[in-house]
């Protein structure tokens, strides 16, 4: 575990409201949007495809706010009907990096919340996994970062 400050960031970003047990059906599809409208609007990428969740607690009937984003230098041009341009902040996380298959990321998240638990951090609300590296066929190839809000 490693404790730092995730960026600021200017991203292209998709948006919505949903639950644990429909984030499948983003997988893949809005990643290829995102590059396929940075692409067009001739946007610099500068980073990896990122999932923010906002309020999310583990429970599988619980409503949170979800934006897949695209690290980019500014925005310019007018993004596609089911994008937008967005601004996140700054925040303060503990992250661990995750080698593997991404369904395993369900028993990282309890683990590194217990930890900051016993070491006394107060856990914010936000947080957010960096695909740094994604590899559909072999998904043990897999780097995720895994960034968690504390206060």
């Amino acid at each position: 575990m490693q404790l730092k400050k995730a960026p600021s960031l200017t991203t292209l970003a998709f948006s919505t409201r949903t639950t644990l047990p429909e984030l499948n059906s983003f997988v893949r599809t809005v990643a290829r949007q995102l590059y396929r409208e940075a692409v067009r609007l001739d946007l610099e990428i500068t980073g990896p495809i990122i999932w923010q969740y906002d309020g999310v607690d583990g429970k599988p009937e619980t409503v949170f706010q979800l934006d897949i984003l695209l690290p980019i230098h500014s925005a310019q041009g007018e993004p596609a009907d089911t994008l937008a341009f967005k601004t996140v902040a700054a925040f303060s996380c503990a992250s661990v990096e995750h080698t593997g298959p991404w369904d395993e990321l369900a028993i990282v998240y309890p683990s590194l919340r217990s930890r900051l638990m016993q070491e006394g951090y107060q856990q914010g609300a936000r947080s957010r996994e960096v695909y740094i590296n994604m590899d559909f066929d072999n998904p043990a190839n897999n780097v995720t970062e895994i960034q968690v809000q504390i206060l």
